[in-house]
């Protein structure tokens, strides 16, 4: 899918203290160990904010690098993973951020939230020429009691809140092209089973992990990558910047391997992301905020997203820097950002 005049004018994100991954030498169980062979060093870990909060002050920094004022924004689109805190969180979104004439909707596809929202916000101001511009907010918390046993899967989750301003022409990234694939088949891996023995796993994929299904999400990813390469006639060689899922490195390795970047995890946005541990839909928006605000972006520049989630879905999209990206300067008493 070609996209006409769609831009991203803001980037915004709210990360909570960091701590470490707990060292494999001094572990108990295997759990942290599994976690550091998958890569990851660190999460970031709410302990009083929740997932919509963090979201919000998110969006409201978007708000501000992107010079748009919240009477100019027709929609909100809030991508979200199971928030126990606000079961409409699109319209606690739209009552702190949102304009007179905003909507607000929730969009649910897991790790891969913050990238389709991109594409939702994109068909809105496309569909709607009057519009002005749409705000993508993303947010995510695990608990330890409920997600601490993903460990055991080699995974960390983390808690922050990102966010992106989509216009029309005004922004310094153009969103070039997208590509989204469903393998729905493979939905039976997160049905809730009726009963199970209590360990904390009430899902099939909790106990096979994704290695069994790496087939499948090698193919998906090339035939995504590929169609936005060759819808803009992008050779993987041009390609400048590459923002992931923070999957892990071991799944990240594999699935890149089967798309044609010729491209590691250590070429990725995972470098960054696995400090943060996997922050489930707000991964990408988070890897495009740390790429714009660090000034590592330059006018010419090509971004890859590579997203998927479970489900499974997958997002790519193809953007292609249209200005160079002024470093921000850190905003006085909040965390990193």
């Amino acid at each position: 899918m070609l996209w006409q005049d769609i831009t991203i004018a803001g980037t915004g994100a709210w990360i909570p203290p960091i701590v470490p991954v707990p060292d494999p030498g001094e572990a108990s169980t295997a759990a942290p160990r599994q976690a550091a062979l998958n890569g990851f060093t660190s999460a970031a870990i709410a302990t009083d904010h929740t997932p919509t909060r963090m979201a919000a002050r998110a969006g409201l920094k978007a708000l501000r690098h992107a010079d748009v004022a919240t009477t100019d924004l027709s929609l909100l689109v809030h991508a979200n993973f199971q928030d126990e805190d606000h079961y409409t969180p699109a319209t606690y979104m739209q009552r702190a951020l949102g304009g007179p004439h905003t909507i607000g909707y929730e969009l649910c596809a897991a790790s891969d939230g913050g990238a389709a929202a991109l594409i939702v916000a994109a068909e809105h101001l496309t569909a709607r020429p009057a519009a002005k511009a749409a705000l993508v907010t993303v947010g995510a918390r695990f608990p330890e009691q409920r997600w601490g046993g993903a460990r055991n899967m080699g995974y960390v989750a983390g808690d922050t809140g990102a966010a992106a301003v989509l216009t029309r022409g005004t922004g310094f990234a153009r969103l070039a092209a997208t590509a989204q694939v469903v393998e729905p088949h493979l939905e039976v891996l997160t049905r809730a089973r009726k009963e199970h023995d209590g360990n904390g796993r009430p899902f099939p994929i909790e106990d096979s992990g994704l290695m069994p299904h790496m087939d499948t999400l090698q193919r998906a990813t090339r035939r995504c990558v590929e169609s936005v390469l060759d819808e803009t006639d992008t050779k993987p060689a041009d390609v400048t910047h590459v923002v992931a899922i923070a999957i892990g490195s071991i799944v990240l390795d594999l699935v890149l391997a089967g798309s044609p970047l010729d491209l590691r995890c250590e070429d990725t946005s995972w470098t960054f992301g696995r400090h943060l541990g996997h922050a489930g839909p707000c991964d990408i928006l988070l890897g495009l905020d740390r790429l714009f605000r660090s000034g590592a972006s330059r006018a010419g520049d090509r971004v890859l997203v590579l997203s998927f989630g479970l489900g499974f879905r997958w997002t790519i999209a193809l953007i292609e820097v249209t200005r160079d990206t002024a470093p921000a300067a850190p905003a006085a008493g909040t965390h990193r950002e």
